[in-house]
């Protein structure tokens, strides 16, 4: 049991690690195809290297998405399996600040 957790949080961790540097790549690409586009209108050049921005964001974009996806399943299943520990946003248990003192 302790070798599953362990495993887990390994997993979890590396999910994590790569759905942040993915987010981090989707920024980036997103703000240079918007300057591409920009730079494009501005100077009504015939270059169609913006298209090519737009298509990387809409892949990272998908990767993200997908990424995002898998570590709130493993989030998920790591609570559940935590030992009836609730997980801090769970409707069945009111948050800290909710509580009467």
């Amino acid at each position: 049991m302790e070798q599953h957790q362990r495993g887990a949080r390994f997993g979890l961790r590396r999910i994590d690690h790569a759905t942040r540097w993915a987010g981090i790549a989707l920024c980036w690409s997103h703000a240079t195809a918007i300057a591409l586009t920009a730079t494009e209108a501005v100077l009504r050049t015939a270059a169609d290297w913006w298209v090519v921005a737009w298509v990387l964001t809409a892949a990272l974009l998908i990767s993200w998405a997908l990424l995002r996806a898998a570590q709130k399943g493993l989030l998920r299943r790591a609570v559940g399996s935590g030992g009836g520990e609730a997980h801090p946003c769970s409707p069945e248990e009111p948050a800290d600040y909710d509580r009467a003192a």
